[in-house]
């Protein structure tokens, strides 16, 4: 919301320190939420339960197309991602496969797009 150089928001006029209390206050308010849904389905809470959720986060993400460096990318992409991850989720859930087996999968797509990726950007460099 305030982009990567936070004195060039101030300058333009943005009140930075409220906008940056209110991502505070909404990210504080989501974990609240999040919290009381996990209570309700597990009858517990702990501080580890969404790490499962990192390399969910981390694939979607890189899938579609956010720059893990710069962190810049649309949101389109993004959920069309997370649309290919719960299809491909349902479906090994379909054949009878493990939650590991899951993971599995996903992390070998990860690199395989990493891999795909690098190339392609090797091959874009090399016909300039």
């Amino acid at each position: 919301m305030l982009g990567s150089n936070i004195e060039a928001t101030r300058y333009s006029g943005i009140p930075t320190r409220r906008t940056l209390t209110l991502i505070y206050t909404l990210s504080g308010l989501m974990c609240a939420i999040a919290g009381i849904i996990m209570v309700a389905r597990f009858n517990s809470v702990r501080v580890g339960h969404g790490e499962a959720y990192l390399l969910i986060t981390v694939l979607a993400c890189f899938l579609g197309g956010v720059d893990p460096f710069g962190g810049f990318g649309r949101a389109v992409p993004v959920v069309l991602a997370l649309l290919i991850l719960q299809v491909l989720s349902s479906g090994l859930n379909l054949i009878g496969a493990n939650q590991h087996l899951t993971t599995a999968v996903w992390g070998l797509f990860l690199i395989a797009v990493m891999v795909i990726r690098f190339g392609w950007r090797r091959l874009a460099l090399g016909r300039q």
